[in-house]
């Protein structure tokens, strides 16, 4: 008894030191799910606890173990094997490829020759680590990687195949090329999406329509198409007389081949899988129940790749599919009409707790969209596809069924898309809202009152924006856009924003490419920013006013600041864009003080133009809570002078330093009489003109003047209270 007794003990001991460390590392979700589990489930605690340091043990492995490489720095040639496509245009290929035992996430620079799972290639290149984000609220996409388990990337524009083996994988993009080459475009795009899970083709535009519209779940093939597919299957089985073993064992190989065409992906599986231990099931009355199917499922991933459970598309299926389940009883007494209103509602709101952790907003229209999408796309589209599929002259009709159903897209994206933005949330307000909807669904099968969704929508909006709106430092950012500048300027409790310059990337051999969607974009929805207040182009350069157009397309913008200038095409354009967007375009001439909250900002640029555009660069001079700071675009030195003598600037906390680092600014009378604390230049790593320069590098260090660059420490950001401020970094090497 003793001896039962101390093995008790220590198991709870075990378990309490792996809740401490779940607690240091943030999960302290993990404390609520043992305590619940324990007053629940008392018998099967220990099992229970044994299991889940199993489990995290084994997701630990997971994480880090990563392939053993030694990295060149020269180009080489590989010989690999096509794993897996990820994704195919007319500009570009990526693809998971294996060299030497190695996972490597390949980027071709070309749609030829196009890539099959199973190709052997011979690609010129240089193998890399994937970059950390260097800014805040941006796609980790090396963490990404990781899941997949890929540990270096390659970029390419030198590939050819040399044979090709067997791959399970390479009948899903062998039907795709089949039907991109006998059916017509649009009927071809959706057929490979709805029953092949390849979304290649659909339009850029579109795409931002079904993701802002929150509807692109439909295009993730499961358990939706799954059901419809195996029922009609069944049906047509039946009608041929044949008996229901034999059924049977055709849906099982039915299913099992949709999956390997469809590509495997985690919903596929999970939905192709679940409906064949379904059926088995029922055929040998194994009696489980749909819970015990789907820990089965979800144990067999797990065992699989447990790194699985951080894409945001396995946690969904598995989520979704759990709730489902959990609301049978309910479902079961519904009518066929109250259900589709009530599977669409449930599936959103027990949704939103996994949305809020991946995402920054919510379109607030989502729902009345998934009403009018969800019963069009199961009774008319995927029916109709699937005729089409087996009656090709059918595609007539189809082309133009599914130019309506574009144009209703479009249509409710712009009056349907209402856009809610609240900002990163925490892991406890994450962990509040789960609680607020497990409370929800309990109360509702007690009393099956309507009211309680009602209260809990209108308590999940009241926290987010309590959370979004709660933000009681100032921050001066400057953001990581390569070579180029950016900041943002944030008073506290969201009452103004302030955007000076937005980056742009410049590309010497074609087309620029915009970096918006990379940098400006996901710091200010992440950061719980709904509009912004001023945004200041300081002069015309190219990598400082880039992005100013998509700027002012995805967020509000009050006012338009720019300097006493002679326009160019490039500034032409945006301020017709503003015009669009009825944003107010304001002249900021010398001597001129700009308040905003308790942000002031003084324009400080000589009266006199020039004939540079560097030198024509708005000046300002920031004063925020006690917090002083001097942006200088890309003047040089005559206007460092004539500011130096018009000017009695004191000593400043920040020097943004001029023209990236050049040593055609900055001078050292320049930086003495300033005297900042701290110099941070935005720069790109490795750009091609040597920025920041040795003259500004030699300057700084006489000076005892710290130094602190976007190149080492991607984006850099002061945080000022009342009591001073913080300057917060992360090192990149």
């Amino acid at each position: 008894m003793i001896l039962l007794k101390f093995k008790q003990h220590l198991i709870y001991l075990v378990g309490v030191i792996l809740v401490a460390y779940l607690v240091n590392q943030g999960f302290f979700v993990a404390i609520s799910l043992f305590f619940v589990y324990f007053k629940r489930f008392p018998k099967t605690y220990w099992t229970y606890i044994g299991v889940s340091i199993l489990a995290f043990g084994w997701l630990r492995l997971a994480l880090a173990t990563g392939g053993d490489y030694v990295l060149s720095e020269n180009t080489k040639t590989y010989e690999a094997v096509v794993l897996e496509i990820k994704r195919q245009s007319s500009e570009r290929q990526t693809a998971i490829i294996e060299i030497n035992s190695l996972r490597v996430y390949l980027t071709y620079g070309s749609s030829e020759p196009k890539l099959l799972p199973g190709d052997v290639i011979e690609v010129i290149g240089q193998l890399k680590e994937p970059a950390n984000p260097t800014v805040p609220h941006q796609f980790n996409f090396k963490h990404y990687l990781k899941t997949e388990r890929v540990d270096l990337t390659l970029y390419t524009s030198q590939l050819s195949v040399v044979e090709h083996q067997w791959s399970i994988w390479q009948y899903q993009y062998q039907m795709v090329n089949w039907i991109e080459e006998r059916y017509p475009p649009l009927t071809s795009t959706y057929l490979q999406s709805f029953f092949f899970g390849v979304r290649d083709g659909i339009d850029e535009q579109l795409t931002i329509a079904y993701e802002q519209l929150g509807i692109v779940h439909l295009f993730a093939i499961s358990g939706l198409h799954v059901n419809l597919l195996t029922q009609i299957f069944r049906y047509c089985l039946k009608r041929l007389g044949i008996i229901q073993n034999l059924v049977n064992i055709l849906l099982i190989g039915f299913l099992i081949i949709f999956i390997i065409l469809a590509g495997g992906s985690s919903s596929i599986v999970r939905a192709g899988i679940m409906a064949i231990l379904s059926i088995v099931n029922k055929q040998f009355k194994w009696h489980l129940s749909a819970y015990d199917m789907l820990s089965i499922l979800f144990i067999g991933n797990f065992l699989i790749n447990p790194l699985k459970i951080y894409q945001i598309g396995f946690i969904f299926s598995y989520w979704i599919t759990f709730i489902l389940i959990s609301f049978q009883t309910i479902l079961q007494a519904l009518t066929t009409l109250k259900k589709q209103f009530f599977i669409p509602f449930i599936a959103q709101i027990s949704a939103l707790p996994i949305q809020l952790a991946h995402s920054y907003e919510l379109n607030l229209a989502a729902y009345i969209v998934n009403l009018i999408m969800i019963p069009l796309v199961t009774s008319t589209i995927i029916p109709m596809l699937l005729v089409t599929l087996l009656i090709p002259r059918v595609a007539i009709l189809t082309e133009k069924i599914l130019i309506g159903f574009e144009r209703l897209n479009l249509w409710c994206a712009q009056w349907l898309n209402i856009p809610w933005v609240f900002g990163s949330l925490s892991l406890s307000t994450i962990l509040l809202l789960m609680v607020y909807l497990v409370m929800a669904g309990w109360y509702f099968e007690k009393t099956a009152k309507n009211w309680v969704w009602l209260s809990l929508v209108i308590i999940v909006i009241g926290t987010l924006e309590l959370q979004r709106i709660f933000k009681p430092e100032n921050q001066f950012t400057v953001l990581d856009v390569g070579q180029g500048d950016s900041l943002v300027i944030q008073s506290s409790y969201q009452r103004c924003t302030i955007v000076v310059d937005t980056g742009g990337m410049f590309s010497f051999n074609g087309p620029a490419t915009s970096i918006f969607s990379q940098t400006l974009e996901p710091y200010l929805l992440g950061e719980g920013v709904k509009q912004i207040d001023y945004l200041i182009l300081t002069h015309e350069d190219f990598d400082h006013i880039g992005e100013a157009i998509p700027l002012l397309q995805r967020f509000p913008v009050k006012t338009l600041v720019i300097g006493e200038t002679k326009p160019t095409d490039l500034y032409q354009d945006i301020f017709a864009v503003a015009r669009e967007v009825n944003t107010e375009i304001r002249i900021a001439k010398t001597g001129d003080v700009m308040t905003c909250s308790n942000q002031k900002h003084h324009f400080l640029q000589p009266e006199a133009k020039a004939t540079n555009n560097n030198d024509n660069s708005l000046v300002i001079a920031l004063e925020l809570k006690g917090f002083t700071a001097l942006l200088t675009g890309d003047i040089g030195f005559e206007v460092e002078a004539d500011i130096l003598k018009e000017y009695s600037l004191d000593h400043l906390d920040v020097y943004k330093v001029a023209h990236h680092g050049s040593k055609y600014s900055n001078s050292q009378t320049f930086l003495e009489a300033l005297n900042p604390t701290y110099a941070v230049v935005s720069a790109g790593r490795n750009n091609l003109y040597g920025h920041p320069s040795r003259e500004l590098l030699a300057i700084l260090d006489n000076l005892d003047m710290p130094l602190l660059s976007t190149q080492d420490y991607g984006t850099i950001q002061v945080k000022i209270t009342g009591n001073g401020f913080r300057i917060y970094t992360n090192p990149l090497f």
